[in-house]
């Protein structure tokens, strides 16, 4: 029983990943940010179990990754994906939103720029399995940090009482070049 604890924690931050990413998608960010920071909170204990009882293995590796993958890969992006759809000045851009009926919603082409954190996770959390220079320390942006800062942005905009700090967060250039600078930080 004791070798099946670290992925019974994984697969509680995979379910909170895919819960968190219903309620993004509805833009509820307060319950989005709770189930990262508790998938985030599993994601720490897991390793921390598989090393106490001794139980480490690949398949709680890749389990790990793609639970992580969801939870701070894909609810980021959608977050971000979000922001950019509220952004005031994005009719300035004159790109025609692609109108996607089938899908029952409408987005602005500039909105794609958010899902950029979720390939850029993607990315990090692939590179991170085949560096063997990774096994103590990491190198780059660990990819729950990144959540953590993206996730936070929507509620520093919502809580904020300072104006221009609500202006910054909903600035449409603030939110790409934040997100071109996450993925650059996922090089290093």
């Amino acid at each position: 029983m004791k070798k099946h604890i670290p992925n019974i924690l994984t697969l509680g931050n995979l379910f909170c990943g895919t819960v968190a990413t219903i309620y993004a998608v509805q833009g509820n960010f307060e319950i989005a940010g709770i189930l990262v920071v508790l998938g985030i909170f599993f994601d720490f204990f897991d390793g921390f179990a598989a090393r106490i009882l001794n139980v480490s293995g690949e398949l709680g590796k890749q389990l790990d990754s793609l639970a992580d993958m969801v939870t701070s890969g894909v609810v980021p992006g959608i977050i971000m994906f979000k922001l950019l759809a509220t952004s005031p000045n994005l009719d300035t851009l004159e790109n025609a939103p692609i109108d996607a009926n089938w899908m029952n919603f409408s987005f602005a082409p500039i909105q794609l720029f958010g899902l950029l954190l979720t390939l850029g996770a993607c990315y990090r959390l692939a590179k991170f399995n085949i560096d063997t220079r990774q096994s103590e320390s990491f190198i780059g942006l660990p990819t729950p940090a990144m959540s953590l800062f993206v996730i936070s942005l929507p509620l520093i905009q919502e809580y904020s009482t300072i104006e221009s700090i609500q202006n910054l967060i909903s600035n449409h250039y603030f939110l790409i070049l934040v997100t071109v600078c996450i993925n650059l930080f996922n090089e290093c």
